[in-house]
């Protein structure tokens, strides 16, 4: 569910939306509580506090970021941790590469110095 809250009013239409939906899934479709998230998107610069959705009596976790569709979104939509992932995942492979080939570590140095740095 996505939702532009500008104001007060539209943060309690955002609350009865999510109550609507609830009460939908209630009669069509589990919905998991617990692997639901909520995430703030606020570029102002003093955010508000907001409190916890509750959904069938149980809170639903705020996080910072979360990844979707193979992107991880944060809520400043910097893609900082998106990138710092991938090249986690780059330079793990890289080493897997090397290990398999049991090349020398000069060469393993060399490699990693020129893509990473």
């Amino acid at each position: 569910m996505l939702a532009l809250l500008s104001e007060f009013a539209s943060y309690q239409s955002y609350l009865s939306s999510v109550v609507l939906f609830s009460s939908w899934c209630s009669n069509n479709l589990h919905l998991n509580v617990s692997k639901t998230k909520e995430m703030c998107i606020d570029f102002r610069r003093n955010r508000t506090v907001i409190s916890p959705i509750v959904i069938n009596g149980e809170p639903v976790e705020q996080v910072d970021s979360f990844k979707y569709l193979g992107v991880i979104l944060d809520e400043k939509l910097s893609f900082t941790e998106h990138v710092t992932a991938l090249k986690k995942r780059s330079i793990s492979s890289d080493c897997t590469f090397f290990e398999s080939y049991e090349l020398s570590t000069l060469i393993h140095y060399f490699f990693y110095a020129f893509t990473v740095a």
